[in-house]
């Protein structure tokens, strides 16, 4: 009956080894596909309505507007909720590296993201090369691929500790 108090948060008596989401030897798809599976809907979904059809979003009536809105949010929190899930299946030194490449990731995107809004109102942007070109850096699927970014590169800074 105890047994069962203490492993209630994973699926099974197996711990959660990080190679299998990350590329390499021991990658497994079905295991990345467990813990990401959701930012990888969230992220069609946003390239869908904003990079292939934005012309067609666009003269969609607001509420379906609002929908896609909302189901981008609904995904990246089901992927929190599966990533917390993973990160709780895992042993106590991985945990500690997770949780602390997740905050580096965190913190660095939210300080790249206003770093870059603050330089595109002053106009560093347009004074480059191309002024012509778009430099919107407040859409989700930008904000995903430096979460990635900056989880690996914490990830490995924070990983070089223990080893």
């Amino acid at each position: 009956m105890t047994r069962m108090l203490y492993t209630g948060s994973v699926m099974n008596n197996k711990l959660n080894v990080p190679d299998e989401v990350k590329p390499g030897k021991n990658y497994s798809f079905w295991a990345d596909m467990k813990v990401n599976g959701w930012v990888c809907v969230a992220a069609l979904i946003w390239g869908a309505s904003a990079c292939l059809f934005p012309h067609v979003v666009k003269q969609w009536p607001i509420a379906w507007q609002v929908i896609i809105v909302l189901a981008q949010v609904g995904a990246i929190l089901l992927w929190v909720r599966d990533l917390a899930r993973w990160i709780r299946g895992r042993d106590e030194l991985h945990q500690r590296i997770t949780l602390a490449a997740i905050l580096f990731a965190v913190s660095a995107t939210f300080f790249f993201v206003m770093l870059w809004h603050r330089l595109d109102k002053v106009g560093f942007f347009p004074a480059s090369k191309n002024p012509n070109a778009s430099w919107d850096i407040t859409t989700v699927g930008h904000r995903i691929l430096l979460l990635a970014l900056f989880y690996f590169l914490g990830h490995t800074i924070f990983n070089r500790r223990y080893k």
